[in-house]
């Protein structure tokens, strides 16, 4: 879980590893000040399933304000 003072809100990153080298391949974020999700994909293929996943996750982990 992430906030973000810059873009107003807070985000659910989906980090993954290769050969020891960590990066955020997705995020899920809510805009407090647009009252919107987003999805970003961080140049990768992300599987459906694993983004479906990923946006349950975030309903359940972020403030309830956002899940509204």
């Amino acid at each position: 879980m992430v906030s973000d003072v810059q873009r107003d809100g807070m985000g659910l990153e989906l980090h993954w590893t290769v050969r020891g080298q960590a990066s955020v391949v997705a995020e899920i974020f809510y805009s407090d000040a647009e009252h919107s999700w987003t999805l970003n994909t961080f140049d990768c293929d992300v599987p459906l399933e694993i983004i479906e996943e990923l946006i349950a996750e975030a309903r359940r982990r972020l403030p309830s304000k956002a899940a509204a």
